[in-house]
């Protein structure tokens, strides 16, 4: 069965004990999340020259910020192609799309080609309220290539994988030319929940196409959004241990944003801070009125407090200004540039355009509550579901998804944190080999 999530940190006249809840894998795959010797598993930090900007603790922890094993050689490209478009929702629903699409092309034996760039709403268009949107992009069209949103030299270790410009170079086909060759799954009851695998696996044709458009939402559609975004059990059957190894090994955000959010997890402290994220904005239209703001930081009470570094992520950071904090240290993004943390990323913020930065938000506060101690996320939200997908696959304090409304007991926090503890806490982890990955689908919690 499954039972309900909890997380409480007590505090006591001379310090503050976290009781945090972890959660437990299915005693079938424990084979799958065991922590494997040094000598059986190959982990190279995947470093560049970028990396000379952080100091030693800071590179520390962006080594253990990484929970998959480094690849070597790309895989070479098969003569039989995937093509794609990006699902019509925010980026993290793009990422499930293809997330999904990659299993589907691993499945099926083709190479993944990444579509070429195109606006994506919350990126390039669409109602922005963070206020961190440049005056640049507030008018034009602007376009996102996804191939600069995850980590395509580790993807390419994994799957045999293209970017547009790469698969335009190998066939010579413009992407007019290539949908009018590509064939599609015609029976679209089955796109839903997935079913249509036989029907891709069918495909003779040396092009075949997944829709994100419409009604379609192929990709998008075999990925649990509500909760972690892992594959839908029909898909997830299919794949089985290489499928899960794909998405543990090989899909993860860029470089670029882990970089970043090391410096802020080094400074909140790894695996030792509260972190929170609120989802509103167009969130409300679709899934109703989310908590009050205050009601949310009052639920979060006994996690607060004196000595406590809080970090929130909103897209509406404002609805978060003059509210009781419970004297907790409380920060935001837009604090990581300004007196708060003495200007802490402002260096970093100077190695990209205004453009990129922007886009990178989202991944990097994404990072940064991935490695908090406890996580509080949004009902329904693919970025709170994917934070929480991530903290799996690192081996968080506490795995289990916590929301930010509801009852949250206490007593299996307490046993569950100290078993974290006894087993080394964050120092003991090791990457799985790259043929096993973490089988989220099978957490036990809430769904």
């Amino acid at each position: 069965g499954s039972f309900s999530i909890m997380s409480l940190w007590t505090w006591s006249a001379t310090d503050l004990a976290p009781v945090l809840l972890v959660i437990s894998f299915c005693a079938a795959h424990a084979s799958l999340l065991q922590t494997h010797s040094a000598a059986q598993i190959h982990h190279a930090m995947q470093l560049d020259s970028t990396s000379d900007l952080l100091d030693a603790n800071e590179k520390t922890v962006l080594q253990r910020m990484q929970w998959w094993s480094a690849g070597e050689s790309d895989m070479v490209p098969t003569d039989k192609y995937l093509l794609f478009t990006a699902d019509a929702g925010g980026l993290n629903n793009i990422r499930i799309g293809w997330e999904m699409t990659g299993l589907v092309a691993q499945y099926t034996g083709r190479t993944l080609v990444l579509p070429p760039p195109a606006p994506i709403y919350l990126l390039d268009w669409g109602s922005r309220l963070t206020g961190f949107l440049p005056a640049t992009m507030t008018e034009g069209e602007h376009k996102t290539d996804i191939s600069k949103m995850l980590n395509l030299k580790q993807l390419k270790t994994m799957l045999p994988a293209l970017t547009w410009t790469e698969f335009q170079q190998r066939t010579g086909l413009t992407w007019e030319e290539a949908m009018k060759q590509a064939v599609q799954v015609k029976d679209t009851n089955k796109l839903p929940e997935c079913s249509a695998l036989p029907d891709y696996s069918a495909v003779t044709a040396k092009l075949l196409f997944m829709s994100g458009d419409g009604d379609r939402r192929e990709g998008f559609s075999c990925g649990e959004w509500y909760m972690r975004g892992g594959p839908k059990e029909p898909l997830a059957n299919s794949v089985g241990t290489r499928g899960y190894a794909l998405l543990t090994h090989g899909f993860m955000w860029h470089g670029d944003a882990f970089h970043i959010a090391a410096k802020v997890v080094n400074y909140l402290g790894l695996f030792n801070y509260v972190a929170l994220h609120a989802r509103y904005n167009d969130f409300e239209a679709n899934f109703g009125k989310q908590p009050d703001p205050q009601h949310v930081i009052d639920r979060l009470k006994p996690w607060l407090g004196s000595g406590v570094k809080f970090y929130i992520a909103s897209d509406e950071p404002k609805k978060f200004a003059g509210l009781n904090m419970y004297s907790a240290d409380t920060v935001m993004w837009a604090d990581l540039l300004g007196e708060a943390t003495g200007g802490l990323l402002a260096e970093e913020k100077k190695r990209f355009g205004k453009e990129r930065w922007f886009k990178l938000t989202g991944p990097v506060e994404e990072l940064i509550c991935a490695f908090s101690k406890v996580f509080f996320g949004s009902e329904q939200s693919s970025f709170s579901g994917h934070i929480q997908a991530m903290r799996i696959q690192a081996e968080a304090p506490v795995t289990s998804r916590i929301l930010n409304k509801g009852d949250l007991p206490t007593e299996h926090v307490k046993s569950d944190i100290a078993r974290w503890e006894n087993k080394g806490g964050a120092g003991a982890f090791l990457p799985l080999p790259k043929n096993k990955g973490k089988v989220f689908l099978l957490q036990y919690g809430p769904h």
